[in-house]
């Protein structure tokens, strides 16, 4: 069994700007498990643990799935949390541009993954995890960060031209991704 997750990858140049924005997030902030800025990522849809042999058949499906979209433009937001900010357990960036097309594209491999036996997302919204909070309840040093937080220096657009299928290998020290196949868009 293997553990997969679909996702759109942050190119180089955003997500340096996405981990500064992180860092200042983080400054005097304790109980917040921060997202390691190689595994920065926007989650398509997550399926969990997938038989080996399974792998290239759910693969080929993704392929047609997104085979007739094209590159689209997305722009990393502002912090927000899940499920709210009187008790935070997610704390993330927002995602805006054509949010709609992408969303699209998650109904569409939805769709696709239906005979593999998973059900379609009901609520999907695109968005960057920073990190997880372990704490319960309000946490007053990290909500005066994200009070304080100016935006970015320079607009964090980029274009997306593909999905990304990973593998994801839970350890002690915090999740491995490795990208098992790559659907570029129009391909």
């Amino acid at each position: 069994m293997t553990r997969l997750f679909l996702a759109i990858d942050i190119p180089a140049g955003i997500r340096e700007q996405v981990t500064a924005a992180r860092d200042k997030l983080a400054r005097g902030v304790k109980g917040v498990k921060w997202v390691e800025d190689h595994n920065l990522h926007l989650t398509l849809k997550f399926l969990g643990e997938v038989r080996e042999e399974r792998v290239s058949d759910i693969g080929q499906a993704v392929k047609s799935a997104v085979k007739g979209f094209r590159a689209f433009g997305l722009e990393v937001g502002n912090p927000g949390f899940f499920p709210h900010s009187r008790s935070p357990r997610v704390i993330w960036l927002d995602i805006k541009g054509n949010t709609e097309y992408a969303l699209h594209i998650g109904e569409s491999i939805d769709e696709s993954l239906v005979p593999f036996g998973f059900d379609p997302d009901k609520r999907r919204r695109l968005h960057l995890t920073l990190g997880r909070i372990r704490s319960q309840g309000y946490n007053p040093d990290l909500m005066k960060n994200v009070k304080d937080f100016q935006g970015f220096p320079e607009k964090p657009a980029f274009e997306v031209e593909q999905v990304v299928l990973y593998s994801s290998e839970l350890t002690s020290s915090g999740p491995i991704y490795s990208a098992v196949d790559k659907f570029v868009f129009n391909d």
